[in-house]
């Protein structure tokens, strides 16, 4: 990738006096094994040849026969899911935006669609992907599309999540345009609305945003950055559930459902004194509207400990537990408001714990002139108790740039790497890495790579990526 990179480079046209700056992508994303043409804007991206980086090489972005406009292809093999791109010039790199991989057909929507009746004009379909914008303030976006009685019908729309600074809402209305349903936050400002049809006919969506960061008015707001994801679809999300009764052994790693309100998940277990074991459960960073929440109880059904939110990066429940004593214990999962269903999905891990350590980048992107040093600072937190030196490197670096590996202290804080370019160094744009790990052979600890926070404003709830561990790093030759 990196030799790709410098490749490219050197086909870019005049240096831009400054990175340039991606503002937003349309449609932000497309379906798995299709080629769309997209419309990037940005500062610095009108002119020129901006190359760019996808974060997954089953996606390739390449310019098209107009300024802003570029040919996004997605493999039939690509996964679908979130996705990191980037635009690099001579002079850096543009801030990661997020894109999508979707598993439905894709469309765009069709204006006008301001009203019921333009709207009933060019009606959607159900288990599709709509790409939308809310161009100008007062933008209210209206979906048609049929249904049928008893259909469960499941509306999720991504705005925020994928980066447009935009707090979304959504209202269902009957073919009388009276409200049936609403929809506006969830895990983050994206609204989602399940709701199950009751009677045959057409239903209508409308969406519409207000400020993001919040603004003193609450009117509704939109530009040509106010891009949204909707999925219409019948189809719930396909995981296994689990039958009950569950007793398990550790370690393992399973998947379920919270089927129905009020429903339990109990795993049994049989631990030994001291016992130190590490629980987690996935279900709002696999965007599940399920609250999680996580108690081990003994066999009289006493709680022992009991895990809700994580910290503000991590919405779903973690504990550390040790045994108490020999015997049966249980893992009980629920959600949080006693809700359930098809969709309320979790993924449950239990491990023997062992330390380990995160790392976190002062920023995504480094300018390096040659035969000049750039100070790369990280933050490190350590979990439990480190028992061998730890350093940090800088690794997958272009030729004729160096760094020495730090020592990390044994609690955590903060370390500062130099990245070195000699005075000959050539011309280069590339992500590289930051790995953590044992400086002794065999590793005490997993070595892990240090990751930045996606940049975005004022956060309110977390994007469908939240940082990544390819930060850029641009190369000047000497003048």
């Amino acid at each position: 990738m990196r030799a790709l990179c410098i490749m490219l480079l050197g086909c870019c046209g005049a240096a831009q006096a400054a990175p340039p700056n991606f503002e937003s992508i349309f449609p932000a994303g497309g379906q798995v094994g299709t080629q769309i043409e997209v419309k990037v804007a940005g500062k610095g991206l009108e002119n020129g040849s901006p190359q760019a980086w996808s974060s997954d090489p089953k996606l390739t972005i390449v310019t098209g026969k107009k300024p802003n406009l570029f040919q996004l292809g997605i493999s039939a093999d690509a996964a679908p899911g979130p996705r990191l791109m980037r635009f690099f010039t001579s002079e850096g790199a543009t801030a990661p935006r997020i894109i999508e991989v979707g598993q439905f057909e894709e469309l765009i929507e069709t204006e006008p669609n301001d009203t019921l009746v333009t709207a009933k004009a060019n009606p959607a379909k159900m288990n599709v992907t709509l790409n939308g914008v809310l161009e100008k303030a007062g933008d209210v976006d209206t979906h048609a599309f049929p249904a049928k009685k008893g259909q469960r019908i499941i509306l999720e729309l991504h705005g925020y999540g994928i980066g447009s600074a935009m707090d979304p809402a959504m209202r269902l209305l009957n073919e009388q345009g009276v409200e049936i349903a609403s929809g506006h936050d969830t895990h983050n400002l994206d609204p989602r609305i399940e709701h199950t049809a009751a009677a045959d006919g057409t239903l209508f969506l409308q969406v519409f945003a207000f400020s993001h960061p919040p603004a003193a008015d609450v009117a509704f707001k939109g530009s040509v950055h106010h891009v949204y994801r909707l999925t219409l679809t019948d189809e719930p999300k396909k995981m296994p559930r689990l039958n009950e009764p569950k007793t398990i052994t550790v370690p393992t790693v399973l998947t379920g459902s919270i089927a129905k309100a009020r429903e339990e998940d109990v795993f049994s277990f049989t631990a030994k004194k001291g016992d130190d074991l590490q629980i987690t459960v996935r279900a709002q960073a696999l965007r599940s509207p399920l609250d999680a929440i996580l108690r081990i109880e003994d066999t009289d059904g006493k709680t022992l400990q009991q895990a809700d939110d994580g910290d503000k990066e991590n919405l779903d429940p973690a504990l550390r537990w040790k045994a108490p004593k020999d015997g049966e214990f249980k893992f009980v999962i629920a959600d949080r408001s006693h809700q359930g269903s098809a969709d309320h999905l979790y993924e449950f891990s239990v491990k023997p714990f062992v330390p380990s350590l995160t790392g976190t980048l002062d920023t995504h992107a480094y300018r390096l002139e040659a035969g000049k040093i750039v100070e790369v600072r990280l933050t490190l937190k350590v979990s439990g108790t480190l028992t061998s030196k730890v350093q940090a490197r800088a690794v997958n670096l272009p030729a004729g740039v160096t760094a020495e590996p730090v020592d990390v202290p044994m609690k955590g804080g903060e370390v500062k790497l130099k990245l070195k370019a000699e005075v000959d160094a050539a011309a280069s744009q590339a992500p590289f890495a930051v790995e953590i790990g044992a400086s002794e052979v065999p590793d005490s600890i997993p070595r892990v790579l240090a990751s930045y926070v996606i940049p975005f404003a004022e956060p309110r709830g977390d994007l469908l990526i939240m940082s990544d561990s390819h930060p850029w790093l641009t190369v000047v030759e000497k003048k």
